[in-house]
């Protein structure tokens, strides 16, 4: 796995040097901007609206808008500053888990211990399950402070959950419609809880969560390339034309679908020769 993150987790005087890697990935197929006329790619570019050209990283700022016309410019010195230190995640408390509400949960990530910390780490997840407790701490990735929740998992490694700051939950009271004081029949409540327990179990079935979108569009690129329907890009460069080999863009294809990162690893050296 790629490591995101490294840094140590911080409560009194314990210190535990740890790794931050990501515990999902986007399974959506990403679908490229061709010219419709000649199949060329499109490129998003950097443009002034003012001086009207383009520009490099090198030429830009950060501003926060006032109104319409006025911004206060920030340097990148000033923005460091404001946030906490990158390389810590420092425990503010431990709770129950029963007491995170899932409303603050923002995404899932997994922490793992440096190669020599194994043991520290080990004590950390027993001492969480004795006490069933997780940790409440927060973490800085990417000039972004988080509030974030440790929790033990199988007793092997700690599942790390970024989540909202409460001011950024919007109150329930702005939920357009509402009932008041809503009037249930008592047999449709009766027909509604037996349905709900039809429908209930005591575990989870993964097999009935499948992106249907997702295996639709699988089946309709395989289509396309059984069906001989690739079309060959002209590089910018003038690179050699290649035949497509219809037996190896097929595997290919099968071996992107199944692994995302692939295709990334490729786009990247693919960007980088160019």
């Amino acid at each position: 796995m790629h490591t995101i993150w490294k840094g140590t987790v911080e409560f009194g005087l314990v210190h535990i040097p740890v790794k931050l890697y990501a515990a999902t990935e986007e399974k959506e197929f990403s679908l490229q901007l061709l010219h419709k006329g000649c199949h060329g790619t499109v490129k998003n570019q950097r443009y002034c609206s003012s001086c009207e050209k383009k520009l490099s990283s090198e030429d830009l700022i950060k501003g926060y808008k006032l109104d319409n016309n006025q911004f206060l410019i920030f340097e990148k010195e000033e923005l460091e500053q404001i946030h906490e230190d990158s390389k810590r995640i420092n425990i503010i408390q431990f709770i129950k888990e029963t007491s995170v509400d899932l409303m603050f949960t923002q995404k899932v990530y997994y922490l793992g211990p440096e190669d020599s910390y194994t043991d520290a780490y080990s004590l950390f997840i027993k001492a969480l399950e004795v006490t069933k407790r997780v940790a409440v701490a927060k973490i800085t990735i990417r000039s972004s402070t988080k509030l974030c929740i440790l929790k033990p998992m199988n007793g092997s490694f700690i599942q790390l959950s970024t989540m909202y700051y409460p001011n950024e939950i919007r109150p329930s009271e702005r939920i357009p419609n509402l009932p008041s004081e809503a009037q249930i029949d008592s047999d449709q409540l009766q027909l509604a809880q037996q349905l709900i327990k039809n429908l209930s179990s005591s575990k989870t079935d993964e097999s009935q969560f499948i992106n249907v979108g997702q295996v639709r569009m699988q089946s309709l690129i395989q289509s396309k390339i059984s069906g001989q329907e690739v079309i060959q890009i002209d590089s910018e460069k003038n690179e050699s034309h290649h035949i497509i080999d219809l037996m190896e863009a097929l595997q290919t294809s099968i071996t992107l679908l199944s692994n995302p990162s692939t295709k990334k690893n490729k786009q990247k050296k693919k960007e980088s020769a160019s």
